[in-house]
């Protein structure tokens, strides 16, 4: 094929080719920035609406928070009373507990005659009043009563012996001991 035109009308043919595909970019180009623009456009009004319904949620919620204030105030209240309770109740003292241990640390061959348990005995020198089979015995039960921990300051008062003979226990004891308060469970 011989192209018998010109070299300027040439010219004139190419650059009008490309003048029609440098249109067709641009109208891609606009209808992309279009495209572009209405996204953006959808993107801010849906986020626009969701940030009024948070809002309005944030502003229900404040308000039902004031209705449960007198219910938190109560929770509260049953909180510090429980927490007091829970102090009450760490000294409180099982005095069954504290007669257990002291028949657990009784040894063979002797026995207690009175015991007189209180809030006031704890703490305070207390006197015991037990009888036992022998002299022995008597000081194996205030050794017992020495190496135990509910008990401090454990030493005679006085050891009599009955004046009855026959009596099967003719050792009178008197112990004065004090009892710890914290060693109690």
């Amino acid at each position: 094929m011989i192209n018998l035109l010109p070299p300027t009308d040439k010219r004139q043919v190419r650059a009008g080719r490309s003048n029609t595909l440098l249109l067709r970019y641009n109208v891609f180009l606009l209808i992309a920035l279009g495209f572009l623009f209405v996204t953006i456009g959808v993107v801010y009004v849906f986020l626009a609406n969701t940030k009024a319904g948070a809002e309005q949620t944030i502003t229900e919620s404040e308000s039902r928070v004031g209705n449960y204030a007198e219910v938190e105030k109560q929770a509260g209240e049953f909180k510090a009373n429980l927490a007091i309770a829970k102090q009450i109740m760490d000294k409180e003292v099982i005095y069954t507990d504290v007669i257990l241990e002291i028949a657990s640390l009784m040894p063979p061959g002797v026995v207690l005659d009175d015991l007189k348990l209180d809030s006031k005995t704890f703490g305070t020198k207390t006197i015991l009043a037990a009888h036992s089979k022998t002299i022995g015995d008597a000081i194996a039960l205030k050794e017992s009563f020495q190496k135990s921990p509910l008990f401090t300051d454990v030493n005679f008062q006085t050891i009599s012996t009955a004046t009855e003979a026959g009596s099967a226990y003719p050792i009178g004891i008197n112990l004065n001991v004090t009892i710890k308060k914290g060693e109690v469970k």
